[in-house]
């Protein structure tokens, strides 16, 4: 034996002593990963050397290692492998003796060879073919590409297969759908949430904590200071101090304040006669039958007051007020009336008595200062007598009342301390009622509602029979009569009439549920009031002339003009500068002009305007001027005529001026309409609907607000339709999203308007809102809406790819009338939406109808010929694959779109050639494929092998030879490069094998 072969056996024996030495250390299986960008391998180390198993792909995501029986019970189970970083691999399991390997794609490829004879690696690659997979035989061998004696199988014969046509249907009829269910779900993500529809409920949030309640006696337009318990010599608040704590709890009861139930306050004029209980009319009194005075017409001097009469009262402000601000109580028997009016003794002249009457004189005389001094030196003068101490304090209680009777609120304190302590000098005081009046209507004056109604309960307690007593439903009904609050102030009259029938102010309480129940519009009921006052003291109007205002007003809502007239010019003829004489002329003019007496109508008017041309009346008489008449409930036809008649001014100039400088009159929300219907008059569209959006604004509960809707929708209707003539989409948005009062008549809105408004969404990009305008028209009975609004709806759900929303739309049209157009567009429609929520067998009735429909467009009949051969080829129905494919392949070329598609029309192209064992064919496809790719790339590289696999199986192994070694050549360093050279060093060593093995 030489010296070189026994070098070589030496080294072989070393060798394979290495191994064993290897293989007695190693004692369990071992499992390595190598993550590349485009690969991952698997390296296996096994303890014992010879463990080699076949490896086949088992699904369509799956590889299967299957070891002899007994190999992997002989080794110990290897540790966890983690695959998050893998780009291709996610799991491994060992199942007996079989280890299978989980991919996270179906799109791959693989090879797997020895490394020593204790190693294994398996090599995964991504391979777009790969996603065709079919669990067949020859798949389950694995790729193979080395083998080139390997017989190709015979090319199959071509069956005269043809492409089945849609025969065309040119009559209206609903969408040929397959049956769908009642739900979808994409199987390929969670269900998305169905735009335009309604959201999911929120989740229910926890249990608030309970807000704080509001004060038994709160008022919500009240304000109150905080209370501080000190004394009362350093307390910076408005309180009383002298109350004991039981006076306020027992204050007024709620019902005692809560608005007028319906069965005693009717909604409105009309709605029922208002029940209240009056006292029965004196016979004395109804049969004198006494009348009013002669009308006459202004400029006459008014007659002279009867000298009998009562002065009127002193606070006219609030209407019908008791005389003076307090009417005080007769004395009981047997107690002393005061100094007043009293004598002093003729044997012994009181000095203090008589200061006490000289400083009543000066308060009288309306010297408050001196009469002030005076009562004060008094006051704290020795030794003065219980009596005129009392007398003292009361008056000066008085004065400060009389004093701050325009401010009480900023001398609070000052009023509050004299009244506590005149009260205090002697509680068992005739005068100690009108003090608790005064107290409760200070507090109450002051807004301090739960010290005002202490002190009213108070005396309600406590001296049920005093004649003040009925004065607190009095003071508090005009409490909240000048608060608007007309409801609770009509209810605290009513209470005073009912509750105290024998009063002496039941004229004020009857007076004060008139002027209320005007105010609340239920002029039938306030009619009955007022006449009831009229009979029961028809001198009365003498006395407090403002009644015969407010019996014109009644009379005048009722349509007695000619009675609303006779008061007006009573009232205007007894007080011609009284307040509101502005609004009684304007009124005079508005009743001659309804009387058809046009020249007197106008003769008041402008005595208004000249008199009084900054107040109400004055604007009102402008107004009528203008307008040639009295439009107080305007309507745009009306408005229209009155602007199209010569004006002597222009209107816009009269209601900007009223809005401008009297925004706070009643007369400013009937100028902001009135402005609102000019500027539509001129066609100002934009400011119209920003005059009566700002009416709506401000006066939202005003009875002309559902004019004012209707003047913003008109104007908004009218400026759209110029907007979408000019496709202005961005304005005609803003114009919406700007005015609010828009999308609270929504439903004012015309369907043109609001399906214009839904393409201007769309167009602006606001496809949320465009779906809410247009889905409300989509029913189940067709119409020319209906079909618009679908297809600016299955525009948005296409371009959302909202796929299950598409779907569940055709099922409420589907019984539609649809012209073969459309029809074709919505059965396209569902079919892809129905692809993509991975329902393909649905889609394939739809995809087969359209495929042979040759009227439908290219673009989209290649989608249909492509998901057929998709289908085909799942179904290992090669030739029709071909067929449909190839017809795919070419409308992808034809029109240049989705390039992707035309390569997986192409792929199964290859592959169901391949398949037919037409191998000619697979090698024309799969060159035309390799024209699509980049030189480089994972699919390119992948189709070179597959094209070598071709080659080798038409028996051309030159070709198949010179494509491996282009391969290698290109990319030597890539995955593919190298498995070509490998490919080719393989069938170098058969082929030596096969030289030094052949017999010779």
């Amino acid at each position: 034996m030489s010296l070189t072969l026994r070098a070589g056996f030496r080294r072989l024996f070393l060798a394979a002593l290495l191994v064993a030495l290897c293989a007695g250390t190693a004692r369990a299986l071992s499992v390595s990963t190598v993550t590349r960008p485009d690969t991952d391998s698997l390296i296996f180390q096994f303890s014992r050397p010879g463990a080699y198993p076949t490896i086949a792909r088992t699904g369509p995501a799956e590889i299967t290692l299957t070891f002899p029986p007994g190999i992997l019970a002989k080794e110990e189970k290897p540790e966890a492998v983690d695959f998050k970083s893998s780009r291709l691999i996610e799991a491994l399991r060992e199942k007996g003796d079989t280890l299978v390997v989980r991919l996270k794609t179906d799109a791959f490829g693989f090879v797997g060879w020895p490394q020593g004879e204790q190693e294994l690696k398996l090599q995964v690659y991504r391979d777009p073919a790969g996603a065709n997979w079919t669990a067949s035989p020859r798949a389950q061998q694995g790729p193979d590409t080395m083998s080139p004696s390997r017989a190709a199988p015979a090319p199959q014969t071509s069956s005269a297969l043809k492409l089945p046509v849609t025969p065309p249907s040119n009559k209206p009829g609903p969408l040929h759908l397959p049956p769908l269910p009642a739900t979808l779900t994409d199987k390929k993500g969670p269900e998305r949430a169905r735009p335009g529809g309604p959201l999911p409920p929120p989740e229910r949030a926890g249990k608030a904590p309970d807000a704080p309640k509001e004060p038994f006696y709160a008022v919500p337009y009240s304000l109150r200071a905080t209370v501080m318990h000190v004394s009362a010599d350093k307390s910076p608040t408005l309180r009383p101090t002298g109350m004991e704590a039981p006076a306020l709890a027992n204050a007024r009861t709620p019902s005692a304040l809560a608005p007028a139930t319906p069965s005693t306050t009717p909604g409105g004029s009309g709605a029922g006669e208002y029940r209240v209980k009056l006292p029965p009319i004196p016979p004395a009194v109804a049969a004198a039958g006494e009348s009013r005075g002669a009308v006459t017409p202004p400029g006459t001097p008014p007659p002279a007051p009867n000298k009998t009469a009562a002065a009127p009262p002193s606070d006219a402000a609030h209407g019908a007020t008791p005389h003076g601000d307090v009417a005080k109580a007769e004395a009981p028997a047997g107690k002393p009336h005061g100094a007043e009016g009293e004598t002093p003794p003729p044997v012994e002249e009181d000095h203090d008595a008589n200061v006490l009457i000289a400083a009543q004189a000066e308060k009288l005389a309306g010297n408050y200062e001196t009469a002030k001094n005076m009562l004060i030196n008094l006051k704290n003068a020795p030794g003065l007598k219980p009596e005129l101490r009392e007398e003292t304090l009361h008056t000066l209680a008085g004065l400060y009342i009389d004093m701050y009777k325009d401010d009480p609120v900023a001398h609070y304190d000052e009023i509050q301390g004299a009244l506590l302590e005149a009260m205090n000098a002697n509680t068992n005081s005739y005068r100690v009622p009108e003090a608790l009046l005064q107290l409760g209507m200070l507090n109450l004056r002051a807004g301090n509602l739960p010290e005002a109604k202490g002190y009213f309960n108070v005396l309600t307690r406590k001296y049920p029979t005093d004649a003040n007593v009925p004065l607190i439903n009095f003071y508090w009904g005009e409490y909240y009569f000048d608060r608007g609050e007309y409801k609770k102030a009509a209810k605290e009259y009513k209470d005073l009439i009912e509750k105290f029938p024998e009063s002496k102010y039941v004229r004020e309480g009857a007076m004060g549920l008139s002027k209320t129940l005007v105010r609340l519009g239920q002029y039938k009921e306030a009619s009955q009031i007022a006449d009831y006052i009229n009979k029961r003291w028809p001198r009365y109007y003498v006395e407090f002339p403002t009644i015969l205002r407010i019996d014109g007003d009644i009379a005048y809502k009722n349509g007695d003009f000619k009675k609303a007239r006779d008061d007006y010019l009573t009232f205007y003829n007894m007080t011609p500068k009284a307040k509101d004489t502005d609004l009684v002329l304007a009124r005079l003019g508005d009743i001659y002009a309804k009387l058809g007496k046009r020249p007197a109508a106008v003769d008041f008017y402008n005595m208004a305007v000249k008199d009084y041309p900054n107040q109400e009346g004055g604007l009102i008489a402008k107004m009528r001027l203008a307008e040639q008449g009295v439009h107080d409930q305007p309507t745009v036809s009306e408005m229209f005529s009155l602007f199209d008649k010569p004006q002597q001014e222009s209107p816009e100039t009269i209601y900007e001026g009223i809005i401008r400088d009297h925004p706070n009159s009643p007369l400013a929300p009937l100028a902001q309409i009135k402005l609102a219907m000019w500027h539509l008059y001129r066609q100002n569209y934009p400011e119209s609907l920003k005059a009566a959006a700002r009416f709506l604004e401000r006066y939202p509960k005003n009875e002309l607000a559902p004019k004012a809707e209707e003047v913003a929708v008109t104007a908004f209707e009218k400026m759209a339709g110029d907007l979408i003539d000019h496709k202005d989409y961005p304005r005609l948005v803003a114009a919406y999203k700007d005015n609010p009062v828009l999308a609270a008549n929504r439903g004012l809105l015309s369907d043109k308007t609001r399906l214009g408004l839904a393409l201007a969404y769309l167009r602006t990009g606001d496809e949320r809102s465009a779906l809410a305008e247009a889905l409300p028209f989509i029913g189940p009975r067709e119409n020319d809406n209906g079909n618009m609004a679908l297809a600016l709806t299955m525009n948005v759900y296409r371009k959302e790819k909202a796929w299950r929303d598409i779907v569940e739309l055709a099922k409420k049209v589907r019984n539609w009338k649809f012209g073969p157009t459309r029809r074709r567009e919505l059965e396209y429609d569902v079919a892809e939406a129905l692809e993509n929520l991975g329902d393909s067998t649905r889609a394939r009735a739809l995809w087969q109808r359209l495929a042979g429909d040759e009227l439908l467009e290219t673009e989209k009949r290649c989608y249909a010929m492509y998901f057929m051969a998709k289908s085909a080829m799942a179904g290992k129905d090669l030739e029709r694959a071909e067929l449909y494919a190839g017809q795919a392949a070419f409308m992808f070329k034809e029109t240049g779109q989705d390039p992707d598609k035309r390569k997986a029309s192409l792929n199964i192209l290859v592959e169901a050639t391949r398949g037919l064992g037409q191998y000619n064919k697979a090698l024309k496809w799969a060159e035309e494929y390799a024209s699509l790719c980049k030189e480089g790339d994972d699919d390119w590289a992948s189709n070179r092998l597959r094209i070598a696999a071709i080659q080798r199986a038409m028996g051309d192994a030159e070709g198949w030879r010179k494509t491996l070694t282009a391969l290698r050549d290109a990319a030597p360093n890539s995955f593919y490069g190298r498995m070509a050279a490998s490919d080719l060093a393989t069938s170098g060593l058969q082929q030596s094998l096969n030289a030094l093995t052949q017999k010779p």
